[in-house]
């Protein structure tokens, strides 16, 4: 099947892969590629892949059949007009959009100028570092996939963490964003990934548990409690505002400004 008819979000196909996959083969490691290189992609060729990759010319081809590209040279073309058109997209997108507005509409019990400095220092942690990882249940994940590929597009890779990679390593240039509205999922993610060396990350959680704004097991740089009593459709209502204000203040801040 050609590619060219359908495929104009070419990104958001590739982290619907890598979002609910659920296995570390060359399929799983080319899509990771593509994320981390996404803005460079242009000066890719598939030789050049080939060698920083460390895959071979039919796992490379194999990758873009999946998509419905023949060749790698129509994967690309494609995957740079979906770059641009993305571009327009965020910038037609945050016209008239206000980070201030969405936070007035939150109710009273947020201290909401505490809010605004929390999240302007977190998208600075993420501006000075190299990655984000998003952990967290499936329906917080999901929500925060528009985050994701809006900051991929920013030039920032951003992906989902998964139990199945037994080699992954946390960077010191990681940006761990943790979203546990009961603190249930950072206790079993703790019990079961403690070797993959997470004390070294810059760790943000966002909970719904009013103990961990003191002390948290996970060693958090930076703590967003919001309001409720663990509500799962609350947290999610409130995950999806958070994010949407790290990408507006993240565009306004350091993205038009490059």
């Amino acid at each position: 099947m050609e590619g060219g008819a359908y495929m104009d979000i070419v990104l958001s196909r590739i982290l619907k892969y890598l979002n609910g996959c659920l296995d570390d083969d060359h399929m799983y490691r080319i899509g990771l590629f593509i994320v981390h290189h996404y803005v460079e992609m242009e000066d890719y060729s598939l030789q050049r892949v080939m060698e920083e990759g460390h895959f071979s010319e039919d796992e490379i081809l194999d990758f873009c059949r999946h998509l419905g590209f023949q060749t790698y040279e129509d994967f690309q073309d494609e995957l740079i007009a979906d770059y641009m058109l993305r571009v327009s997209q965020i910038r037609a997108r945050m016209l008239g959009v206000s980070a201030a507005g969405l936070i007035e509409q939150l109710d009273s019990s947020y201290d909401k100028e505490n809010l605004v400095k929390e999240l302007e220092l977190i998208c600075e942690l993420i501006f000075k570092n190299k990655r984000v990882i998003l952990i967290g249940a499936l329906y917080p994940t999901s929500i925060a996939v528009e985050f994701q590929t809006d900051f991929i597009t920013f030039g920032k890779e951003v992906i989902q963490y998964h139990h199945f990679v037994k080699d992954f390593q946390f960077q010191k240039d990681d940006v761990v964003i943790f979203m546990s509205a009961t603190g249930r999922t950072l206790h079993d993610y703790l019990k079961e990934s403690a070797h993959q060396n997470i004390q070294d990350a810059q760790i943000v959680l966002l909970t719904q548990n009013v103990k961990y704004k003191n002390k948290n097991d996970l060693g958090a740089q930076y703590v967003i409690q919001v309001p409720g009593r663990f509500d799962g459709i609350q947290f999610n209502y409130q995950m999806m505002m958070i994010f949407d204000v790290l990408r507006i203040y993240y565009y306004t801040k350091y993205y038009t400004q490059i």
